[in-house]
């Protein structure tokens, strides 16, 4: 955003995300409105690009919130604002066309992320994974442990409260694979527009074994089932029993959109306005980065639940001649090295 620019009001800001969040993290420019800067179109009225500033780089998350047929209007009219500036522009997690949009305008994108959705009203998962899926879910509840999503509310009780709070963090403390992550958790932030799925410990009913988190996906009358969090003590199929109680709630609503959030693929997908040369070497720092990161877990988990179909997520480059800096800020985001500081 150029300093005579305005920044959009809240209002204009809920408009938007409202209308066009169709990615999986357009609640969380609602949820956190401090962390991102707004770019307010000239061109296309009342359209948005929310981005976080990460050094020299302004990173877009999934996309700018615009019509679909409008989006590379405002990408365009997005970067040249930006490239006036002096700033580099990074789409991280970027929809398909968004990633278009930045290479018209001279950038490149690489497919890094792929994204599963399912429609949780025709959802039939099949195959051994699906038996598995099944026998952990009997199991389960033959020992009196199941899944109930809470009752939706403004302000949660202080028992509830300490019990997710115990929750996330004996979660984050023995799970090196939440290092890496871009959302924090935060289950009480606008939690009158958020679902909640729990397992509680029969046993001891202020003990969660597990807590599910979805934030709305407004453009899509969907869901994000954003945060699956386990205590490590809980009993093998507490995941599955969880994500299978929540999809089983939305196809009883008629809900036809759920999304998991992107995950990084295990081997890099297409390039798009690449060198070789260049295809080449941010092959090999995906595969550092993607090797710390430690996703493999979470896109195994999904794969075995039978979620799909998996969609492209990119990372999109303007200029494309300037690697290093946005995979750096790529990985200040998502806290993947500790060492270095997250703005």
């Amino acid at each position: 955003m150029r300093d005579d620019q305005a920044r959009p009001d809240g209002a204009c800001v809920e408009h938007a995300v409202r209308r066009w969040g169709a990615t999986a993290f357009a609640f969380d420019v609602l949820q956190n409105p401090e962390q991102y800067a707004m770019f307010a179109s000239r061109a296309v009225p009342d359209a948005i690009v929310p981005y976080r500033r990460v050094g020299r780089t302004d990173v877009v998350v999934g996309e700018a919130l615009a019509p679909h047929e409008r989006m590379a209007d405002v990408v365009a009219e997005f970067v040249a604002d930006r490239r006036a500036a002096g700033r580099r522009v990074l789409g991280f997690l970027a929809s398909e066309a968004f990633a278009r949009a930045i290479i018209a305008q001279g950038g490149g994108a690489a497919q890094l992320t792929a994204e599963p959705e399912i429609d949780p009203a025709t959802y039939e998962p099949s195959g051994g994974s699906a038996k598995k899926l099944r026998a952990y879910v009997r199991r389960l509840r033959r020992a009196g442990i199941d899944a109930c999503e809470l009752p939706r509310m403004r302000t949660a009780p202080a028992e509830l409260q300490r019990s997710v709070q115990a929750l996330t963090h004996e979660w984050i403390a023995r799970g090196t694979a939440r290092r890496a992550h871009f959302l924090e958790v935060d289950a009480w932030k606008r939690l009158e527009e958020k679902r909640l799925f729990a397992v509680f410990d029969p046993k001891d009913s202020d003990r969660l074994l597990a807590l599910l988190i979805a934030h709305p996906v407004y453009a899509e009358n969907g869901w994000h089932l954003c945060h699956l969090i386990r205590s490590p003590d809980a009993p093998k199929g507490v995941n599955e029993l969880t994500v299978m109680s929540a999809i089983e709630r939305l196809a009883d609503e008629g809900v036809r959109y759920a999304t998991f959030g992107p995950f990084a693929v295990p081997q890099a997908g297409e390039f798009l306005g690449f060198s070789r040369p260049m295809e080449r070497f941010i092959r090999k720092g995906y595969e550092l980065a993607s090797t710390v990161g430690g996703y493999a877990g979470s896109v195994e988990f999904y794969r075995k639940v039978n979620a799909g179909p998996w969609l492209p997520r990119y990372m999109a480059f303007s200029p494309r001649n300037v690697v290093l800096r946005p995979f750096l800020a790529t990985m200040r985001l998502t806290h993947v090295l500790g060492f270095l500081r997250r703005d």
